[in-house]
């Protein structure tokens, strides 16, 4: 009806054509006039955030900022794919582990778990990140229920002092250092994390180590590892180990107590933590290792 206004029919003709009265012509325009508005709207609002992360997600932007009160997540995807919002897939490979060597060797300890608290699995994972031509590796940890990044640190070499640095933000962000083999910490193999330094740290904190034979056994690492470079570096020109340190420190931040996260029901880590921890221990919803 309104392309055939801007064609040059009249009101009075279009009326006819559509067997409607002039109240409802207005009332249409005023709708559509209303609906291109709040599109506009919600675009800012995706604009934005990916100002802030230009990787965000489409469903993270939706329960972040509570989009929910204005429209449908379907309604709200459709119209910003259309607009060209879409993320598009990334790609990346590079060699971190070395697992040569027979000492230290461990099974797959997680593997069909079933969790319903922290500390109870974390896993981790080393990966690179490229920029002016350097190359650097970054180390993280992570819990598996909550999805907090609890280690989180970068490094010009694939040394494991690094790793050993990483458990230790571990042990800071949990304010605990003893775990009463409580906790697994699942790796895969490589040397950082078979060395003898690495070991004792594990025994003296009392911490059951977990190795997985393959990538597809630490997946949410391998996931990590790709939504820290794709999603978050990639928004920050890094010139220098001190400066990936500072950037790393933001994004722990962000990743837990800024983004929602769809696998917590788009609750942040932070969030998802704190609700859990005021649940009995049956109430807790179970997470099961894949």
């Amino acid at each position: 009806m309104i392309r055939m206004r801007t064609l040059g029919y009249s009101l009075t003709d279009i009326c006819f054509y559509f067997e409607i009265s002039r109240q409802a012509y207005y009332k249409r325009v005023s709708k559509r006039n209303s609906k291109e508005q709040l599109y506009q709207k919600v675009e800012d609002i995706v604009i934005d955030n990916r100002t802030i992360k230009s990787r965000a997600g489409l469903r993270s932007i939706f329960y972040k900022e509570k989009l929910f009160k204005m429209l449908g997540i379907n309604q709200f995807e459709k119209q910003m794919s259309v607009l060209g919002y879409s993320l598009k897939p990334y790609r990346s490979q590079f060699k971190t582990t070395d697992s040569k060597g027979y000492y230290y060797m461990f099974k797959n300890l997680i593997q069909g778990l079933e969790i319903r608290r922290e500390n109870h699995v974390i896993v981790g994972d080393i990966t690179y990140y490229q920029s002016y031509g350097k190359v650097y590796y970054i180390f993280q940890f992570r819990d598996y229920y909550t999805m907090e990044v609890k280690g989180l640190t970068g490094g010009s070499t694939l040394e494991g002092k690094h790793a050993e640095r990483c458990l230790r933000q571990v042990f800071r962000y949990n304010k605990q250092h003893k775990y009463r083999y409580q906790l697994i910490l699942h790796t895969d193999r490589g040397s950082q994390y078979r060395s003898h330094k690495f070991q004792l740290m594990l025994r003296n904190a009392e911490i059951r180590p977990s190795h997985a034979d393959n990538c597809f056994e630490n997946g949410l690492s391998e996931r990590t590892n790709g939504i820290l470079k794709n999603e978050y570096l990639i928004d920050y020109d890094i010139k220098s180990v001190k400066q990936l340190n500072k950037v790393l420190k933001k994004v722990k931040y962000q990743i837990n107590e800024v983004w929602p996260s769809k696998t917590l029901g788009y609750k942040t880590p932070k969030q998802f933590e704190t609700w859990t921890r005021e649940l009995d221990e049956p109430e807790r919803p179970i997470r099961t290792v894949k």
